[in-house]
């Protein structure tokens, strides 16, 4: 009886694995698409050919055009899929964990810098399906309010740590803007600043803002 279990148990486990794989495969292949064609003109039929898929398979998995671009999202936020929030990720608890404010907040702009390569192309992506699909205006919406939330809980462990020149709540509302994906955009993609360049900037911008002087 034990064997028959540990046979149940790998097969398992090996589908899960399958699983994983195709759904990978699936996000790869709609983030390409996505990129090249634009969301309008992609349709679950091209990501199913495009990911050697059926198209009931990407159905099942995702049920909707939306979700896969909303999923997209969330893997770059949360790449190895282990917590619910970006905040809960070690290299944010990092920051949270540091005493000092001013290490502090150079870790989190390294840390928002390398968030903001990942995900503006996609960030892009969902701008453009928002002026066209209502569903996708809400989720742009929502996404905002979610990242100004994020901000204002790295703001209150900034806070934590020390003085500011500023209430902990107008200092998220500060960060939100500062590190918004459209500074990154305009910076890095527009001027051509490198991600160390971005995050250096940001944390000395922050510094000067958040904290009182010495």
């Amino acid at each position: 009886m034990v064997e028959v279990k540990d046979k149940r148990k790998y097969s398992s486990v090996v589908r899960e694995e399958q699983a994983a794989r195709t759904r990978t495969r699936i996000l790869d292949a709609a983030s390409a698409l996505f990129l090249e064609r634009g969301y309008a003109r992609t349709t679950m039929k091209d990501i199913a050919a495009q990911a050697d898929v059926a198209r009931d398979t990407v159905h099942a998995i995702f049920g909707s055009k939306a979700r896969v671009l909303t999923s997209l999202i969330d893997v770059r936020l949360v790449p190895d899929g282990t917590v619910a929030n970006v905040t809960q990720r070690p290299d944010a608890q990092a920051i949270k964990d540091e005493i000092d404010q001013r290490k502090q907040i150079e870790l989190f702009a390294k840390f928002i810098a390398g968030i903001s390569t990942e995900l503006r192309p996609v960030f892009e992506i969902l701008r453009t399906a928002s002026a066209v699909e209502p569903e996708m205006a809400k989720v742009f919406q929502e996404m905002d309010r979610f990242r100004l939330s994020n901000m204002r809980t790295y703001a209150r462990w900034i806070a934590a740590r020390g003085p500011l020149r500023v209430s902990s709540r107008q200092a998220g509302e500060i960060i939100w803007a500062l590190a918004s994906l459209d500074v990154g955009r305009m910076l890095c993609d527009e001027l051509g600043w490198t991600e160390s360049q971005h995050a250096r900037w940001l944390s000395d911008t922050l510094v000067r803002t958040l904290l009182p002087d010495d």
